[in-house]
Order: C-alpha cells, then structure tokens, then sequence
C-alpha cells in the first residue's frame, strides 16, 4: 500500500510540474502574439494572421 502511495505521490508531483511547464509555454505564447500585433511592420496579411492566431489562442484559453 505504501509503495502505491509513493507512486501516486511521484505521479502527481510529475504532472505538476507539467501544468507548471504548460502555462509558463502559454504565457509565453501571449506575451509574444502581443508584441506581434503591435509591429507596425508587418503588411496587412500578417496582421490578418496574428489576429486569427491571437483569437484562436484565447479561446483556447477560455475553454
């Protein structure tokens, strides 16, 4: 019993420091389709894209 106790004790351990990974990466990707958005550079297509992209990814996030 005690060895299944151990092991879910290292599963979850493990998983966490999965989420931990997962939203650092999620940050990450918010901070830079930001930056992107806010190029004056980039020709009318691109924005069209970031935006989708930029949209997309907050629906992910919602759900």
């Amino acid at each position: 019993m005690s060895e299944d106790l151990d092991l879910c004790q290292k599963e979850i351990r493990r998983l966490r420091g999965v989420v931990r990974c997962y939203e650092a990466q999620m940050r990450e990707m918010e901070v830079y389709l930001d930056k992107l958005e806010e190029r004056k550079t980039l020709g009318e297509e691109a924005v069209q894209t970031v935006h989708a992209i930029s949209d997309f990814w907050r629906q992910l996030q919602e759900d």
